[in-house]
């Protein structure tokens, strides 16, 4: 009966510590969609093309280095593939790749065919720069393991039984190295290499091992996520969590929650203007923040930073400091994401399907 009661006063500490957890969770959020900059600056380039990936056969029989030499002709090779795996990883990837740059509004994607007939003709290329790439490594290795299994435990002047049980699991590397060249000159803009590795669950049979690619198909598309986000543009949600009222004040409490319920509600102009009216009105610090970190929610950059900087200077609060150089690192993004696509326009005619108006409604 001990036992019950200690069992039941346990469960209710943990129910107790999970509603203080919740309650102490339950600031207000909002979501933003924002577009980054793409990590690397492509001098205005307005066309790319994807060459031919290398498999690791031709790594390693010709060493090539991607990193001092651009051997452009090689990369028009079509290459034969001994492993059916690598195969696969290698046009995944590849198509991917594609696929992200085709739907892009930032850069037009030109096919690798277009660009060798123009290489050979000597005729005017139609990509401003190249994205070349090779396997640096690919290894797939089969293991067999023994694990000593307790069939039957020892009981009295009986002893342990013990069998042995054989099981398999499938281990994978893969290494890729890329480039981005730019056409013109042939300079090298970038040279990077994504690592990785995995293996299976473990099997009975080694027939029932799962294929290659089926183990490291998630890091094949992080793989390509991460080289598109170099290439362009790209989204992504920023979730900006307002600071709670600390005050005993049961109306102020009562306006602030007012104000929060506005927020939830996607009412964020209304809601910064209620706690920019709170913050000059009492001085409240979490108000004078809400007011201004919705102001970054909406885009409204300069008006945030001046904002912000305001209740920074009368309350030299740490939360104000850090939501201050949040402002602050977002209008440096704005304006890197700005000076990409303005850069991109003077090479050429604007890209059809941008509008500034969209995403980059800043206030500056």
């Amino acid at each position: 009966m001990s036992l019950m009661k200690k069992s039941i006063r346990i469960s209710g500490l943990l129910f107790l510590i999970f509603i203080n957890l919740f309650l102490f969770s339950c600031a207000t959020t909002v979501n933003v969609n924002l577009t980054r900059p793409a990590q690397l600056d492509l001098n205005g380039a307005r066309t790319i093309a994807v060459l031919p990936f290398k498999p690791y056969y031709y790594y390693k029989e010709y060493e090539t280095s991607l990193g001092t030499e651009i051997l452009i002709n090689t990369f028009y090779q079509i290459f034969k593939i001994k492993d059916a795996d690598e195969q696969l990883i290698i046009d995944s990837l590849y198509s991917q790749i594609e696929h992200g740059l085709i739907n892009s509004p930032y850069i037009k994607l030109v096919s690798s065919d277009s660009v060798e007939k123009a290489l050979r003709k000597g005729s005017l290329n139609p990509a401003d720069v190249y994205l070349t790439g090779e396997v640096s490594y690919f290894s797939v290795n089969d293991r067999k393991y023994d694990e000593r299994k307790l069939v039957r435990a020892a009981s009295g002047d009986r002893a342990a039984e013990y069998q042995i049980v054989h099981y398999w699991k499938r281990e994978v590397d893969f290494n890729f190295r890329y480039q981005i060249v730019d056409s013109s000159n042939d300079k090298v803009i970038a040279v990077n290499e994504y690592r990785c590795s995995d293996s299976s669950y473990r099997y009975e049979y080694k027939g029932d091992l799962p294929s290659a690619y089926s183990i490291i198909e998630s890091y094949i598309r992080n793989c390509s996520k991460k080289i598109l986000k170099e290439l362009q543009p790209y989204t992504v949600t920023k979730s900006i969590t307002l600071l709670e009222c600390k005050t005993k004040d049961k109306a102020l409490k009562d306006r602030m929650k007012a104000a929060d319920e506005l927020a939830e509600n996607a009412m964020l102009a209304k809601a910064s203007d209620e706690f920019q009216k709170i913050y000059k009105e009492t001085g409240l610090v979490e108000a004078g923040y809400n007011a201004a970190i919705l102001q970054e929610a909406m885009g409204n950059l300069s008006k945030a930073e001046k904002m912000m900087t305001e209740v920074y200077n009368a309350n030299p609060d740490s939360r104000v400091g850090k939501g201050l150089a949040d402002i602050q690192y977002e209008i440096n993004q704005a304006n890197r994401l700005k000076k990409q696509i303005n850069e991109t326009e003077k090479t050429g005619e604007d890209l059809e399907g941008i509008d500034d108006s969209d995403d980059l409604d800043l206030d500056f």
